[in-house]
C-alpha cells in the first residue's frame, strides 16, 4: 500500500511550479550584488545631505573622507558619486573636487497659516505664479465628483499656473474652484501664491488631502519645466477642504524633481488591520 505525503498536482501545475522556479532564478542573477546595495545606500544619505544643504556651495567630502565615514570602499564610494553625477546632482572638477550643482526644494506638507504668504512659510525663495489660463467652465463629472456640494455642469473656476521660485519653474498647477468661493477672488490679485489669493477673497481653508505619484514629463510639461520631455516629475493631486470639511478645491499638479514634500507628524496605522485576515498572504 503507498501514501501520498501531498496531493496530485492537476494537469498542468507542475508547468506552473517549474516555470516559477525558473523565474526566481532568473531574479537571483538580476539582484544587486552587496556592494552596489551599499552604493545605493551611500547614494541615498549623500542625496539627503544634498537636499538639506549639508555642503552649502562648497565641496563634498573627498573619497577618503566618505570611505572613512561610511566604511565602505573606494569602488563603492565612487559608484555611489557617479550615480548622484547621473542624476544632475554633483559634478567632479579636476583639481576642485566634487560640487553640488543643482538646488533641490525641501517644503513641508502643510498649509501656510493664517495670513502668512507660502513664501514666508517655505522659505526657499521669491515665489510668484505664471498664469496661464483663468476661465469659468462647467465643471467635467471627473471634477464635480470632487468638489463638494457640485453638481456635473455647474459653473467652477479653472486656474492653471507655473509656480515660479525665484523665476525658476517648479511646478505646473490646475486648480478647479467652486463657484461661491471662486466669485470672491480677483485674477488681478493672484500675485504670489494660490493659497494668499483665498484668504485674501475670504475663503477660509483649513486642511487638504493630498496624492502623489512619480512619472516622467511629457512634451507640455517639460517645456513649462524648462527639463526634457522623459525626465523624472511627481504628478500631484490635492483636495482643499473649508472648516466644514467641505471640498471648495480640487488641483492636480506637475513639479519638478528638485522638489521634495515632507509631511511631519503623521500617526502611525496599522496597515496589517485593513488586510484579509489581519495578516499578511504571499501570493506567489
Amino acid at each position: 500500500m503507498q501514501f501520498r505525503t501531498h496531493p496530485p498536482r492537476r494537469a498542468g501545475q507542475d508547468d506552473f511550479h517549474d516555470g516559477r522556479a525558473r523565474f526566481r532564478d532568473q531574479l537571483r542573477e538580476v539582484l544587486p550584488s552587496a556592494s552596489h546595495l551599499l552604493a545605493r545606500r551611500l547614494h541615498d544619505a549623500l542625496r539627503s545631505a544634498l537636499r538639506a544643504g549639508a555642503f552649502g556651495d562648497g565641496r563634498l567630502p573627498g573619497e577618503p573622507e566618505l570611505m572613512a565615514e561610511f566604511h565602505a570602499s573606494r569602488d563603492v564610494v565612487r559608484e555611489a558619486l557617479d550615480l548622484l553625477r547621473r542624476a544632475g546632482l554633483i559634478e567632479r572638477r579636476r583639481g576642485m573636487g566634487t560640487l553640488p550643482i543643482r538646488s533641490e526644494y525641501v517644503v513641508r506638507g502643510a498649509l501656510p497659516p493664517v495670513g502668512r504668504s507660502l513664501e514666508e512659510h517655505l522659505a526657499v525663495g521669491r515665489i510668484a505664479p505664471r498664469l496661464l489660463h483663468w476661465a469659468w467652465i462647467p465643471a467635467p463629472e471627473v471634477i464635480s465628483d470632487r468638489l463638494s456640494g457640485v453638481n456635473p455642469g455647474d459653473d467652477c473656476l479653472c486656474v492653471e499656473y507655473v509656480l515660479l521660485v525665484d523665476d525658476r519653474p517648479l511646478a505646473i498647477f490646475t486648480n478647479y474652484l467652486r463657484s461661491p468661493e471662486a466669485a470672491r477672488i480677483d485674477q488681478v490679485a493672484f500675485v504670489d501664491d494660490f493659497y494668499s489669493l483665498l484668504h485674501n477673497g475670504g475663503v477660509a481653508i483649513d486642511t487638504f488631502d493630498i496624492g502623489m505619484q512619480a512619472a516622467c514629463a511629457d512634451d507640455y510639461a517639460a517645456a513649462l519645466l524648462h527639463v526634457m520631455p522623459g525626465e523624472p516629475v511627481m504628478l500631484l493631486e490635492q483636495s482643499i477642504r473649508n472648516r466644514d470639511g467641505e471640498i471648495v478645491d480640487y488641483a492636480l499638479g506637475t513639479c519638478c524633481s528638485d522638489l521634495q514634500l515632507r509631511i511631519d507628524r503623521v500617526m502611525r496605522i496599522d496597515l496589517t488591520g485593513t488586510l484579509t485576515g489581519g495578516r499578511f498572504e504571499e501570493q506567489l
